[in-house]
C-alpha cells in the first residue's frame, strides 16, 4: 500500500481555539480548488479516505451517491471540496470514512486551557501566543495565496512538525487535583491518530494507492 497524506487547513470557520477564515465558495477559490484536485489526481489514487468518523460511513455513502447524481451540493469543507471531487475525477465508487472521535465527553481542549489559565498562567500565555502567531501566519497566507500555495506550505516537513512544541507544553498542565489533564488530552489526540492509521490499513490492500 502506498498512501499520500494531505494536511489541510479547514475550508470553513471551524470552532477551534485558533480559527482561520476562507470563503471557498467564491469563483476564484473554486478555481483554486479545481487546481488542487488536478494535482491530487496526478497521484492516481485508487482510494480516497477522509476525516469523517468511521461510524458515519453509511451517511458518507449516501452523500457521495447523491453528489454523483448532481443532487447534493458540496459543503465548504476540505473533506468534501477535495475528497469528493478527487474521488469523482478518478471514477471511484466509494469514499472511506476513517476518523475516530478525538475528545472524550469529559475532557476537551477547552477544559485543558481553563486549567492552564488558572493553575499555569505562564503556560497559558505561551500557548496563546504561539497559537495566535500560527493563526495569523496562516490567515495571511490564505488572504494572499492560492489554495495550492497554502497547502504546499502547510505540508512542508518543518511546518508539519512546528506544532509539536505546542502539544508538548500542554502535557505540563494539571488540574486542581494534580491530575495531568494536558497529558491526558494529548494522549487521546495521539490515540486518534493511531486509530485513523489502523482504520486506513484495515481498508487497504497491498497494491492500493
Amino acid at each position: 500500500m502506498t498512501a499520500m497524506i494531505l494536511a489541510s487547513y479547514h475550508f470553513y470557520t471551524n470552532p477551534n481555539l485558533f480559527s482561520v477564515e476562507d470563503d471557498v465558495t467564491t469563483e476564484q477559490r473554486q478555481d483554486d480548488i479545481a487546481e488542487v484536485v488536478g494535482c491530487l489526481t496526478g497521484y492516481r489514487p485508487t482510494h480516497v479516505a477522509v476525516e469523517v468518523p468511521q461510524s458515519d460511513q453509511a451517511l458518507l455513502d449516501r452523500q457521495y451517491a447523491q453528489y454523483l447524481k448532481g443532487q447534493w451540493a458540496l459543503p465548504p469543507s476540505e473533506r468534501y471540496q477535495l475528497g469528493f471531487r478527487v474521488a469523482e475525477a478518478m471514477g471511484l465508487s466509494q469514499i472511506h470514512a476513517i476518523d475516530f472521535q478525538n475528545e472524550s465527553e469529559t475532557l476537551t481542549i477547552g477544559d485543558v486551557f481553563a486549567c492552564a489559565r488558572q493553575y499555569r498562567p505562564d503556560l497559558f500565555a505561551l500557548l496563546n501566543e504561539g497559537g495566535e502567531q500560527r493563526r495569523q501566519a496562516m490567515q495571511t497566507r490564505i488572504q494572499n495565496q492560492s489554495v495550492r500555495e497554502v497547502l504546499r506550505w502547510l505540508n512542508q516537513p518543518e511546518e508539519l512538525t512546528a506544532v509539536m512544541p505546542f502539544y508538548m507544553a500542554m502535557t505540563q498542565i494539571r488540574d486542581a487535583d494534580d491530575r495531568r489533564v494536558g497529558l491526558d488530552w494529548v494522549a487521546t489526540w495521539q490515540a486518534r491518530n493511531l486509530a485513523i492509521y489502523a482504520n486506513l490499513r484495515d481498508r487497504m490492500k497491498p497494491d492500493d494507492r
